[in-house]
């Protein structure tokens, strides 16, 4: 196994690698631990995992990565690109010419795409997930955690193999790579992008608050960003949003104190910042900023209309799996 941890060592892993016809390759990030996502390591598989990689990229940037990843480079065989896609684009690699295994276990009308149900299922092979909720961040990366980071790499060649035969024996393989560029666009754009809306209007169950609850939410999400961002945390980790809502909304619940335990810190500071609101114009009170208050005020789709929609859906649906599992 190659351990890459310095900017200079790139240079010859993307070399190297480069010559190889399909390029197994996976990530871990730091999503569960951090405020913000950030790649930690990428594993990269070849020869049929004869030849394997770790980049610590926490030390090695990973733009020395960009053209081996991209179209040009080999075919890169991945399991559910789009988390993987989305943080290398933030970091100005966008992945390219890919196989992704689950889409076309998927698209093959596989009932469990999961990457260990798929090894199993497919070629016997079983795995362990035991840090599958690691902080990647650690460091150094000892011999446990280089053995682990190489093992969702080491069998993708295989477990690709085994897919994309049948996925050609069918007939899917266009639907298959349509569907995969599709989520790499999506992945792309979601990275340049601003997200829709403040975090606190893409709550479940928001659109049907009053006004005076969206606001105390809206004042509460804010706080939990700060919180959340000055402890480097992921914004649940301070509060749910359930808490959220019911503290914006007054839910009796928190007054029983059956809120999870790990909420009160911000339930607590989030009453104390509602009752000082009114003194604070833009932050708090009882009604929103026009601009927010606009993003409420959507049209509704008729009922009939949706109803139609859903049916549709569920139509295309059945048409697609129907396909995917036609025999030749």
């Amino acid at each position: 196994m190659r351990v890459v941890t310095e900017k200079g060592e790139l240079a010859g892993l993307a070399r190297d690698a480069g010559h190889a016809e399909r390029l197994a390759v996976d990530l871990e990030a730091s999503g569960m631990f951090a405020y913000r996502a950030r790649i930690c390591t990428v594993q990269l598989a070849w020869q049929s995992a004869e030849q394997v990689a770790v980049v610590d990229a926490l030390t090695a940037p990973l733009d020395g990565l960009g053209q081996l990843l991209g179209v040009d480079g080999p075919t890169k065989i991945v399991h559910d690109v789009a988390f993987d896609a989305r943080l290398l684009a933030e970091v100005g690699v966008e992945l390219g010419n890919v196989h992704d295994t689950a889409i076309a276990a998927h698209m093959l009308g596989r009932a469990a795409t999961g990457l260990a149900s798929l090894l199993a299922s497919e070629l016997g092979v079983q795995i362990s997930k035991a840090m599958q909720h690691h902080d990647w961040r650690l460091r150094p990366l000892d011999d446990g955690m280089l053995s682990y980071l190489a093992t969702d790499v080491a069998h993708l060649e295989a477990l690709e193999r085994v897919l994309w035969r049948e996925v050609t024996e069918r007939g899917v393989e266009d639907e298959v790579l349509e569907e995969t560029r599709y989520r790499l666009a999506t992945a792309a754009s979601g990275a340049r992008a601003p997200q829709d809306g403040p975090a606190y209007a893409r709550m479940k169950g928001i659109a049907r608050l009053p006004e005076r609850d969206r606001a105390a939410l809206r004042v509460l999400a804010e706080l939990r960003e700060h919180e959340a961002e000055r402890r480097d945390v992921p914004p649940y980790r301070v509060a749910s949003n359930e808490t959220l809502i019911a503290l914006a909304t007054r839910d009796p619940r928190l007054r029983g104190g059956r809120a999870d335990a790990r909420d009160g810190e911000c339930i607590a500071r989030g009453a104390r910042l509602r009752r000082r609101g009114r003194e604070r114009p833009g932050v708090g009170g009882e009604t929103l900023p026009e601009d927010e208050r606009a993003l409420f005020e959507k049209p509704q789709m008729p009922a009939a209309t949706a109803k139609a929609r859903r049916e549709r859906e569920v139509r295309l649906l059945g048409w697609r799996r129907a396909e995917a599992s036609a025999g030749a």
